[in-house]
């Protein structure tokens, strides 16, 4: 009996999930109808998952099976085109995949089936209907969005400080007056010259909620960005900004993109009742925030996290509480030399939720890191098993050469014999030039023999071990200085074989914590380099 298989999807979690039900008993009908035999390890769904991207679990696990040598079931069942994507590329691209590798697709709602010569330009049709109507829902959204908010009524999301509530049927921001206070407070705390940092601490320390905790994230507390927006959000002065980005999805995915739209397309409103800040605080508060501009825009001035390609950024974590240890700069050293930068706990740093307040220099954690890494590696028996490998390819590529060294050689003689019967030719004939440029051509041609045999000979191959025993321990010895030289690369590269290295703090130092698939595993304990 032909092999079956079910995929099915919805995509918006105000939908039923019944959906995905209803999708597979439809194919299950059409299978018993047509005598197919449903696989039932092979029903494929995704539920909530939008179609406009291919990065869905159950579609990739279904393309997967269905391209496999053999594939893993005869016949694909959809309930329609849409349910493979709404993307009409990505639909297509499914489609001849699949058909290519000897899986027949079935539209069991619309009667297309790809064993069907019809069946591509049906394809083609329903695939640009399903793609043109999520650009019409799309504006659709849009539309409805915008009258919401023009009527001045929630358009989603929550802000800090305001609570959604339904008033008259409507859905409405109204202020919250616990947590306009603390907004109140924050405001008047930069004001009067508290940094972001600090106004962090100060409300983590005062262990004030802070905004979306406990929403599955490690530690719910205030950071610095997240009140660098806030003082920067209008709708805390009455002045509602409706319009101001859009999000993109990224070609093939479901992953969002913000952009930014031009200053025209804004819809700018005029909302009193949601006033928590009067104007005069608010602009104490732009004054501040330019002179903090203008001072750090002069160089060497004060402390700033700084950004940058580091070999281990994001890579290194917090042993207290996991999070990123992050770059920070430090003063300028002397004699004009670029300031030194540490390496800080960044929950502790800007949050300041974690006990660890140690820092440890950049360039000296790299040093101690990749000489841990150098002496896990470059030693002997590794280099050796490494060429070992590289021998054993080498000998079986010298055995796949063998007939040609052979050939060579038998031909290598036949030139020496006929060399010898023209030599003796040229005596009988008393010197024949016809003779004497065979003589010359023959010569010529045991030269370029001889050399193709010294080029595979034995000699060779062990000349080459001994040249990359060479260069593996040359190289070997500079890993800080390749990873210097691309850091991208070199970042890449170490990503395929440690996915976090923890710093864990002792009294004696810190603590390398971390395994890496290869030769690089176990713990490094490094010397504590404070401020």
């Amino acid at each position: 009996m032909t092999r079956c298989a079910v995929y099915a999807r919805y995509s918006s979690d105000q939908q039923s999930p019944a959906s995905i039900d209803d999708q597979i008993r439809k194919c299950r009908e059409y299978a018993a109808e047509h005598g197919l035999e449903v696989l039932e390890h092979h029903i494929y769904a995704d539920a909530a998952i939008s179609g406009a991207g291919a990065d869905r679990a159950g579609f990739q696990a279904m393309v997967k099976a269905g391209l496999k040598t053999p594939p893993a079931f005869d016949v694909l069942l959809i309930d329609d085109t849409s349910r493979l994507s709404r993307r009409m590329v990505d639909q297509m691209d499914a489609w001849e995949r699949l058909c290519f590798a000897g899986v027949r697709v079935v539209s069991v709602s619309q009667g297309i089936d790809s064993d069907n010569e019809q069946a591509a330009t049906l394809m083609t049709v329903h695939g640009l209907i399903d793609s043109l109507y999520i650009k019409e829902l799309g504006k659709k959204t849009f539309r409805g969005l915008e009258g919401c908010a023009l009527r001045g009524q929630s358009t989603g999301g929550r802000t800090y400080g305001y609570t959604n509530q339904t008033l008259d049927g409507e859905k409405r921001q109204v202020v919250n007056a616990d947590e306009a206070e603390i907004v109140r407070r924050l405001f008047e705390l930069h004001a009067a010259g508290m940094s972001l940092k600090n106004i962090a601490r100060k409300l983590n320390e005062d262990k004030v909620t802070p905004p979306r905790s406990g929403k599955g994230r490690r530690q719910g507390s205030w950071c610095f960005s997240t009140i660098r927006e806030m003082l920067r959000n209008e709708i805390y002065i009455g002045r509602v900004i409706w319009n101001r980005s859009r999000f993109e999805k990224r070609p093939g995915t479901n992953k969002r993109v913000k952009r930014a739209r031009p200053r025209s397309e804004w819809k700018i409103m005029e909302r009193p009742e949601l006033r928590v800040i009067d104007p005069e605080l608010w602009q104490r508060v732009v004054d501040r925030r330019k002179v903090v501009n203008e001072l750090f825009a002069k160089p060497g001035a004060g402390t700033r996290r700084t950004s940058g390609a580091y070999p281990l950024s994001g890579f290194l974590k917090c042993g207290e509480c996991g999070g990123n240890m992050i770059i920070l700069s430090g003063r300028a050293s002397r004699h004009g030399k670029p300031a030194l930068k540490y390496y800080g706990c960044g929950v502790a740093h800007n949050r300041g939720v974690c006990p660890n307040k140690v820092t440890i220099r950049q360039d000296r954690i790299e040093a101690s890191f990749f000489a841990g890494i150098q002496e896990k590696v470059l030693t002997k028996q590794f280099i050796d098993y490494v060429l070992a490998e590289m021998g054993r390819q080498m000998r079986e590529a010298k055995r796949n050469v063998s007939g040609e060294v052979a050939a060579l050689e038998k031909r290598r003689g036949e030139i020496e014999q006929e060399l010898v019967n023209l030599t003796e030719a040229i005596a009988a004939t008393r010197g024949s030039q016809a003779v004497m440029t065979a003589i010359v051509q023959r010569e010529r041609e045991r030269e370029d023999v001889c050399a193709k045999l010294a080029s595979v000979g034995r000699d060779s191959f062990e000349k080459q071990t001994d040249d990359l025993r060479e260069f593996v321990t040359s190289s070997l010895s500079k890993i800080q200085d390749i990873m210097a030289e691309d850091t991208a690369r070199g970042r890449a590269l170490l990503a395929e074989h440690a996915k976090e290295i923890r710093l864990r703090p002792t009294q004696e130092g810190y603590i390398v914590e971390g395994r890496a698939n290869g030769a690089f595993s176990g713990d490094v304990c490094l010397k504590v380099l404070r401020g």
